[in-house]
């Protein structure tokens, strides 16, 4: 069985970093399924969600959803959606 998002060997480095934020991360979610990301601050769980909605690009790896790669798929094209925990687009709003 395919999984519905897959991330395979992910690897991130922000910009002027010794270290990568992301190091052959692989993460593999089936159809249905609901996912947490869970880790201390810095830890690369905002960069490894951005990642698979398109908004960062990693250094190196795939992120395939259904199967095919949709590294050169924009955001908005990518039908996946990311819900943060407190979102800071709308501070005075909650959810």
């Amino acid at each position: 069985m395919t999984a519905a998002l897959n991330l395979s060997s992910i690897t991130h480095r922000h910009p002027g970093a010794d270290h990568p934020t992301l190091a052959d991360v692989d993460l593999e979610v089936q159809d249905g399924e609901m996912v947490a990301v869970l880790g201390p601050s810095g830890s690369g769980k905002t960069t490894l969600l951005r990642v698979a909605a398109g908004l960062e690009r990693p250094e190196s790896g795939d992120v395939l959803l259904d199967g095919a790669s949709v590294l050169g798929v924009p955001p908005e094209r990518r039908d996946l959606t990311v819900m943060f925990q407190k979102p800071h687009l709308f501070p005075h709003l909650s959810v």
